[in-house]
């Protein structure tokens, strides 16, 4: 009988979970986008309460960002306080330990980064001689303090594909232009009672 009311329970926290995705709220549960085994982005990530999805890219921030000449026609963030919001919300929602795959743990499974050790994700909000760029590391950091989080800036001609622990986070509003995966490829986060979650460490800039 416990075992029942047990299934039910979380088939319940399933549908809940399920429902809040699609409605279009701030409420959403961020979707893990994994295809074999490897972490692509993920959909609705919210960031001070608006919906986002991001795709995890490799090359040069022109390559990528629509020419990364205008940040704010080619960035999603385009202040610092925005874009640090942006890669803490990784942090704290998309580069976690779970039932589908280490994220955090083993930074290599996270698209465009093979390095064991750590993945140093980068976010474009700025330009001028240099590009402003949010960041996030996880994974063992150079530091030895963890996961990070901050703010930096970035030589303009920066080619992730040629660094296998670098990567771009390009940002998007949620359900603007990503085709939706099969349903093999989605991974629910945030159900509550599961626990999966942990302590975030955050450095500032």
């Amino acid at each position: 009988m416990m075992k029942s009311f047990q299934g039910l329970a979380f088939a319940f926290a399933v549908a809940v979970a399920l429902f809040a995705t699609h409605s279009g709220t701030a409420s959403a549960v961020p979707l893990l986008i994994v295809e074999n085994d490897q972490l692509l982005g993920a959909d609705n990530v919210d960031v001070n309460g608006t919906l986002f999805d991001v795709r995890f890219r490799d090359g040069t921030c022109s390559a990528i960002f629509n020419g990364c000449d205008n940040a704010s026609d080619d960035f999603a963030f385009t202040d610092a306080n925005s874009a640090e919001a942006a890669v803490q919300a990784l942090l704290d929602q998309v580069f976690l330990d779970g039932p589908v795959g280490l994220f955090d743990s083993n930074p290599e499974l996270t698209f465009g980064c093979s390095s064991s050790s750590l993945c140093v994700t980068f976010l474009p909000f700025g330009l001028g001689s240099l590009l402003e760029i949010g960041f996030v590391i996880n994974g063992s950091s150079v530091s030895g303090a963890g996961d990070l989080s901050g703010i930096d800036v970035l030589n303009l001609r920066q080619d992730t594909a040629d660094d296998p622990a670098q990567v771009w986070a390009v940002f998007s509003p949620a359900g603007a232009s990503v085709a939706v995966p099969e349903p093999g490829t989605l991974a629910l986060l945030g159900l509550a009672g599961l626990g999966f979650a942990r302590r975030r460490h955050k450095q500032a800039a």
